[in-house]
């Protein structure tokens, strides 16, 4: 599984093809360290599939591969929630309580964003 296509996939707004990237990785039992470092991406890809690689880790008990510590923030703020943009409380809330790996790289989403639900 390349972690590009899932970043691609959200910065296009396509979070359907997103949730299924994360459900297809959780139901395979995929060990994220062994991810390979995605190609193609711009500085904002990058370090939006680096950020997810270490939430979805995390989330699985996992480490993260190595090529994800060295990936810097984005060079602008992104809201992975749209209405956020539009929503001062909404907007609030992903800042200051989004899932850390996002925050630290200027991403920001609800504390839940692309969380598997149990079963």
């Amino acid at each position: 599984m390349d972690p590009g296509d899932l970043a691609r996939a959200l910065l296009a707004g396509d979070t359907l093809s997103a949730r299924q990237w994360v459900k297809d990785a959780h139901r395979a039992r995929l060990d994220y360290a062994s991810l390979a470092s995605p190609s193609g991406l711009d500085a904002t890809g990058y370090s939006l599939a680096a950020a997810l690689v270490e939430l979805l880790a995390a989330r699985a008990g996992q480490r993260s591969p190595p090529w994800a510590a060295g990936a810097g923030p984005a060079p602008s703020p992104v809201w992975l929630v749209p209405s956020a943009a539009r929503h001062p409380a909404l907007r609030a809330r992903c800042e200051e309580h989004g899932p850390e790996p996002l925050r630290r790289r200027r991403f920001f989403a609800m504390p839940d964003f692309l969380a598997v639900p149990p079963g």
